[in-house]
């Protein structure tokens, strides 16, 4: 088995997916955007680049110098054409990527001996029409639920919470929702991370085969936190605050717990109204953005971590606290059921409830020592099952779609 691995922009998970079929020899390449290996002259560049942009550090890629194919200028210049209005569309920098990358790889000669690609929603129509024309399998990964299904959560929650979001709802265009169905027509089978993101597929029709791919968690990345935090009881929540990631749960449940001493922090950008929040801004701190680099300081003085989503195919900042011994409080909308076991190393509480998450608070709040033997607790699931644990089981679910395909 030797499998072609297709992301334009060398997202974590994709270089992990990489890495482990690198590690079982089954990796036939690896083409992505700007990204290095360990002690190349171009991982020496971006670690000089990293010194103003932090966020470059994401970009080493651990996987055999000779299976990657770094597109730089691929990359670059879809974001230049986007800054430069070239690529209309409210999203056009991730659209213009993902299409001239799809583009580029399905043009350029892929190693002899490929089997397969392995490719991400937005990412895959061309490559996967060059596979079928090779006869090699195409495996297509979703990373969110399917869009439908976030377009009814942002007009049920817009209903839900009036003036939180402003304006009419960000639609998938008409072209891009007949791509991502072409893409699903051409694969072979799909790959998911969650089963909240499967039920997502099989509740829009999708016949393919979906095999359900759980996350490694990112040990090397994030250590754990030397001491349990002190100071004030603080709740931190990471990602873009909005609708689908349950923020207006969090900031409501947060007046009403009425914790004393305590602080809940807010980092990401917010795609809330400034009418909505001020309603709430005395009560949370918000930074808009910090490279992941920085994330790891964050998640260490932290007692929790709050993701109330309302749909997501994983969410990779419940794994990034969890490396650090920051326990979690989350739903079942994404990958909580997979690394949680509520009560032992997290919090499982329904979505969209906000009784739930005031006692959850009050609880966590009442007995952080409790806390801290959660979080000691997630972080020894954190080490069981890493992403050089899970790789290898990876591996083996892409090697039986493989096999049921012949």
């Amino acid at each position: 088995m030797r499998v072609l691995v297709s992301h334009p922009h060398a997202a974590a998970v994709a270089n992990a997916v990489a890495r482990a079929l690198d590690e079982g020899g089954a990796l036939a390449a690896y083409v992505t955007g700007v990204a290095s290996t360990p002690g190349s002259w171009r991982g020496a560049l971006l670690g000089a680049a990293a010194r103003i942009r932090p966020e470059l550090r994401n970009r080493a890629v651990e996987v055999s110098p000779r299976r990657l194919r770094a597109r730089w200028s691929v990359e670059l210049l879809a974001r230049v054409a986007a800054s430069t209005g070239i690529v209309p569309g409210p999203r056009r920098a991730y659209d213009a990527m993902f299409v001239l990358h799809d583009a580029v790889v399905a043009a350029l000669p892929w190693p002899a001996g490929t089997d397969a690609v392995y490719a991400y929603e937005d990412g895959a129509l061309r490559t996967f029409r060059t596979a079928r024309r090779h006869g090699l399998a195409c495996l297509w990964d979703l990373p969110l639920p399917h869009w439908r299904q976030l377009e009814r959560v942002w007009i049920e929650e817009s209903a839900r919470w009036p003036g939180a979001a402003g304006g009419t709802p960000s639609l998938e265009p008409g072209w891009k929702r007949r791509r991502k169905e072409e893409e699903v027509a051409l694969a072979d089978a799909a790959f998911v991370a969650s089963d909240f993101t499967r039920a997502s597929l099989e509740a829009e029709g999708c016949r393919k085969p979906i095999v359900v791919a759980p996350y490694g968690f990112p040990v090397e990345a994030f250590r754990p936190k030397a001491r349990q935090a002190d100071g004030p009881f603080t709740v931190l929540a990471v990602g873009t605050q909005d609708l689908r990631k349950g923020t207006p749960y969090l900031l409501e449940a947060w007046r009403r717990a009425g914790l004393r001493d305590a602080r809940l922090r807010l980092v990401g950008p917010m795609r809330l109204t400034d009418a909505f929040v001020a309603q709430y801004r005395s009560g949370f701190e918000h930074v808009p953005h910090l490279p992941r680099a920085a994330l790891e300081a964050e998640y260490q003085a932290a007692d929790l971590l709050a993701f109330p989503t309302l749909g997501d195919g994983f969410g990779l900042v419940m794994q990034e606290a969890m490396c650090c011994g920051t326990p979690v409080l989350t739903t079942r909308c994404g990958g909580g059921p997979h690394c949680i076991d509520d009560g032992v190393d997290g919090m499982l509480v329904p979505e969209r409830n906000v009784d739930a998450l005031v006692e959850a608070l009050r609880t966590a709040a009442a007995d952080r020592e409790g806390l801290a033997r959660m979080g000691a607790a997630a972080r020894r699931r954190a080490e069981r099952e890493s992403w050089g644990n899970v790789g290898r089981a990876l591996q083996d679910r892409i090697a039986g779609a493989l096999e049921g395909r012949a």
